[in-house]
């Protein structure tokens, strides 16, 4: 990872060099095609070094880093229905010098057995938040042992700043079913505690599926 980091970088200056000199420059070009002037150069680096540093948006994540005791509920037979709980704990930190958070969860999910039963077995799950500067919004990604794809979503909070709805696909192996439209909420409820909520928009807007609560440990 370290050896094409550097590769990237190296390229990006290289590229940014020959833009400088003008090189191949020709007055038959469409304007689209021309290499910018200095000083169009420096307006576009302008604008990519202001995408770089976390800034204001990220800050807001910050509720989410420590240590938490997970309660996931999970509803099989539909909102209304009696949920099934299961216990776990998640760790999360910000990495990559505070542009992300890392969420390592441990913990327990319902899973289908060899018999296709249903009971709860043991579960890991990886995710990744950030604000995307140039994108202006949130965007996130999860995946776990419950599955071999990688789950993502983006959107925005709502201007309280006390809920991130997101919106992304889940796939259903079980019904053959590809890309199902989701919405995830997070709730922060107070300084010790947030609830994330999955949503079928398929079923219904207010169709909910499961949700997390997360409980600060002391």
């Amino acid at each position: 990872m370290r050896r094409w980091g550097v590769l990237v970088c190296a390229g990006a200056l290289l590229g940014a060099a020959f833009l400088m000199t003008g090189h191949a420059e020709s007055q038959d070009q469409p304007a689209s095609m021309q290499q910018p002037t200095p000083e169009q150069m420096q307006e576009m680096m302008a604008k990519w070094i202001a995408t770089i540093d976390p800034g204001p948006h990220h800050k807001i994540l910050e509720h989410s880093v420590g240590s938490w005791t997970t309660t996931t509920k999970v509803w099989m037979g539909g909102p209304g229905s009696p949920p099934i709980e299961t216990m776990g704990a998640s760790e999360i930190k910000w990495i990559l010098g505070g542009r992300f958070l890392l969420e390592e969860h441990h913990g327990k999910m319902l899973m289908p057995d060899k018999t296709g039963q249903m009971k709860p077995a043991p579960y890991e799950g990886l995710g990744l938040l950030g604000y995307d500067n140039a994108r202006n919004m949130y965007e996130g990604i999860w995946t776990s042992t419950a599955d071999t794809h990688i789950i993502s979503m983006k959107g925005g909070f709502d201007p309280s700043g006390k809920v991130l709805r997101m919106y992304g696909e889940m796939d259903e192996p079980m019904l053959d079913i590809v890309g199902r439209t989701v919405k995830y909420v997070t709730r922060i409820i107070d300084k010790d505690t947030h609830v994330f909520e999955v949503y079928d928009l398929h079923a219904g807007d207010d169709y909910k599926v499961f949700e997390i609560t997360y409980i600060r440990k002391k």
